[in-house]
């Protein structure tokens, strides 16, 4: 599974080496994942999304401009950067735990904007994945080396495939009549 965390996360879902659709296509919206957070259900990436995080680092009196600058403050140790982003990646690892019980990959791939922020984002959700997994379940959290471009690359692959398909059935049947 790949997991694509910006302002918005969405996933991708590879059963039997083939990315999976579902009946709608809309497999891998793990960011409109629910919580119930204080007193109402809120999207996951209302809880966790690059946005979200460079709005809390500012309210509490940092001068943000980026998630380049998170990291950077997370290199000098900056306990309150620390905090923000260890809270967020909770909320993602709740996530990923819980869609690890749904569909049981082998493997989950971090990447997109905050992958920047490398361990500190990394390791808040392999503490999570570890600590509610059944049993004898063994399932590696890591950071994506694809490029942030993959993701553009794959959405114009499937869409080039699609409209393919579309034009061969077309000619199919046009033929048998």
């Amino acid at each position: 599974m790949y997991i694509l965390v910006n302002e918005g996360i969405g996933a991708g879902v590879v059963i039997d080496d083939e990315l999976y659709q579902g009946a709608y296509d809309y497999v891998g919206e793990i960011g409109h994942t629910l919580f119930y957070d204080h007193g109402k259900f809120r999207y996951l990436e209302d809880l966790s999304g690059v946005d979200l995080l460079i709005k809390q680092a500012r309210s509490r009196g940092l001068d943000i401009e980026d998630i380049k600058d998170i990291s950077n403050l997370l290199q000098t140790n900056d306990g309150v950067v620390s905090s923000i982003v260890k809270q967020i990646a909770t909320w993602i690892g709740a996530a990923v735990i819980n869609t690890i019980h749904i569909i049981g990959p082998q493997t989950v791939f971090i990447s997109g904007k905050m992958a920047v922020l490398g361990d500190d984002l990394i390791q808040p959700i392999r503490e999570i994945v570890s600590m509610y997994l059944f049993g004898d379940q063994e399932v590696e959290v890591r950071l994506s080396e694809i490029s942030e471009d993959a993701v553009a690359i794959g959405a114009a692959i499937y869409s080039t495939t699609r409209w393919l398909e579309k034009k061969i059935t077309e000619l199919a049947y046009a033929k048998r009549r």
